[in-house]
């Protein structure tokens, strides 16, 4: 069910799916509320997901008072409390799973528990995170996710008329939202914070992710306090939970059991 809840840049899309404990879902660089198999997958499992798509992704308002990385985690800070998510574990993806560390960093009872999926948020110049706008579309899918199929819900052409120029203006939006978080470099001082994040993680990556290498892993288990897993899925690129959402939603269960 996609409900559309009024916050302060205007309309909120809210995609809630199954029956049982609640637990929020952050997109990443690609948005499909509704359509996305990984919601289904983790719903199934006796969860009911709640996940809200951020200013400019689907149906989500831009706002114009987006103008930096704090911005970003303020606006985070209003969307999990409208979406009734404050508290409660939330799964994460790539540049969703780096604004859900910089909230939780400044507001450690945003969420119980993070089950992150290749986030951004730290550099390192041996291994530096891949820029997805310095190529074509179709290389961006490429480093997206291994099998460039798998998004092809969000890149979908096959719509027409009013349908097909509502879905490029979609992706037009959540493009320039994903830019601001990704350029020039998508570090905005998180490690000078992350150490602040108390809630239990669990890290997720793709063996074959193009974006952040899994080395990046090392990363972020090293800075956080609470570690309570390290899973590679084979055959995943950076937006895993696109590439295999079964395998993904089985580690998120089990890490919030």
């Amino acid at each position: 069910m996609i409900d559309l809840a009024q916050w302060k840049a205007g309309s909120l899309e809210i995609w809630r799916e199954g029956d049982g404990p609640t637990v929020g879902y952050l997109h990443g660089m690609v948005c499909a509320p509704g359509r996305q198999p990984f919601v289904s997958e983790l719903a199934g499992r006796g969860f009911r997901v709640v996940a809200p798509s951020l200013p400019g992704y689907s149906r989500t308002s831009p706002s114009v008072d987006i103008r930096n990385i704090h911005d970003w985690v303020f606006a985070l800070s209003e969307i999990i409390d409208v979406a009734g998510l404050a508290g409660a574990p939330m799964v994460a993806s790539s540049t969703g799973a780096m604004l859900a560390l910089e909230l939780a960093a400044v507001r450690p009872e945003a969420f119980s528990s993070l089950v992150l999926v290749a986030p951004l948020g730290l550099w390192r110049d041996d291994r530096p995170v891949a820029d997805p706008f310095s190529t074509t579309l179709s290389g961006q899918r490429a480093l997206l996710t291994k099998d460039p199929a798998a998004t092809a819900l969000f890149f979908d052409d096959s719509a027409a008329g009013d349908l097909l120029v509502d879905a490029t203006i979609q992706r037009y939006t959540a493009r320039t939202a994903t830019a601001s978080l990704v350029w020039p470099i998508p570090e905005f001082g998180l490690a000078e914070r992350i150490h602040r994040v108390s809630c239990p993680v669990t890290l997720v990556w793709g063996s074959g992710d193009q974006i952040v290498d899994p080395s990046y892993a090392d990363a972020f288990a090293t800075r956080l306090r609470d570690v309570r897993g390290r899973h590679v899925v084979n055959g995943a690129g950076h937006l895993a939970e696109w590439d295999d959402p079964r395998a993904v939603a089985s580690l998120a269960a089990a890490a919030l059991v």
